[in-house]
């Protein structure tokens, strides 16, 4: 290389320089603007990153939740399983009882009209028994007016035989 070609190179790259300078000025300005908008997405990027964290942290809280709402989901899910088979066993129990009721229905209005027989007759019975007792009371209140003339009519007996032994 000849001194005219390294001439050439240097004013080549003083040329660039300048024009790059030129333009860095110029650009200086929207250089600003960038590392300002780079700190300020920096400072978001922070806050998000923050944000994620705490919203993972409530999602390990809420998948911990969910397990444990997940089990009592299955035992209620069980209860209601056996509630069912229990209302099924129920209802198959009332649909037989009504069954037996229905065919028992003859026996048991043979039964009613029995158990009414028999309370008429236990109030006749009853009525009969205090007629008897009305009576009993008569007849014991006649024994005594009837023993207390026995006794008198004994006495004048003694007496009428008494006499009749002395003469």
């Amino acid at each position: 290389m000849a001194d005219e070609e390294i001439q050439r190179a240097i004013e080549f790259i003083v040329q660039q320089q300048a024009k790059y300078a030129a333009r860095l000025e110029k650009d200086a300005p929207r250089l600003a603007m960038l590392e300002e908008s780079f700190k300020l997405l920096v400072e978001l990027a922070r806050g998000a990153d923050e944000r994620l964290d705490q919203n993972a942290a409530r999602l390990d809280q809420n998948a911990a939740r969910l397990e444990k709402d997940e089990s009592r989901l299955a035992m209620l899910e069980e209860s209601f399983k056996m509630l069912v088979e229990l209302a099924r066993g129920a209802e198959e129990r009332l649909d037989q009882n009504a069954a037996r009721l229905e065919k028992d229905a003859p026996r048991l209005a043979m039964l009613e009209e029995s158990f009414k027989m028999l309370v008429e007759l236990a109030r006749g019975a009853d009525e009969r028994l205090n007629q008897n007792a009305t009576r009993l009371d008569q007849d014991a209140a006649r024994f005594e007016r009837d023993e207390s003339r026995l006794a008198r009519l004994e006495e004048s007996f003694t007496t009428l035989v008494e006499l009749a032994h002395r003469h």
